[in-house]
């Protein structure tokens, strides 16, 4: 494996997801003024606090959309190791290096496709291909070529 950074992106549609969800919050939004201001019993402060909760909920997960969307990558392969980004588990890795690394397993569910990388002190890093914008059979050949090169392994 050459020693060029492999990096890839989240899936966009993920970003277009959170987008989607941001627009309903400000729907929300928009649609609880026009009520405020068309039927007068609605005109109270807890309802501009509604509104101010929605708007900010819209910020949040138009951000956070637009950060999916254009922000870095998911997961980035190196000559000398990983950084993983698609799994926010805390016990999970986010990086390390590829002579740590003791085994990349492919474990297929309902989920979709995860590739289990397993450390050599026991901890783990789990790369979850369905939010990556790669093909599976790409990624566990990255995965797998990247491993044997560290550990000195050479096709026969």
């Amino acid at each position: 494996m050459p020693d060029v950074p492999v990096s890839y992106r989240l899936r966009p549609a993920l970003g277009v997801r959170m987008l989607g969800m941001a627009c309903v919050w400000l729907a929300l939004a928009v649609v609880l003024e026009v009520l405020r201001r068309g039927v007068s019993a609605l005109d109270a402060p807890v309802v501009v606090v509604f509104e101010w909760i929605f708007l900010a909920v819209f910020v949040i997960a138009a951000g956070w959309g637009l950060w999916t969307l254009l922000g870095r990558s998911g997961l980035v392969l190196s000559g000398d190791g990983f950084r993983n980004r698609t799994n926010w588990a805390r016990e999970s890795v986010r990086s390390a290096r590829w002579t740590d690394v003791a085994d990349v397993r492919r474990a297929d569910g309902s989920a979709g496709t995860v590739f289990v990388v397993a450390l050599a002190d026991g901890r783990r890093s789990l790369v979850v291909s369905r939010l990556l914008d790669v093909p599976v059979a790409t990624l566990e050949e990255q995965l797998q070529g990247h491993l044997n090169t560290a550990h000195g392994y050479r096709p026969l």
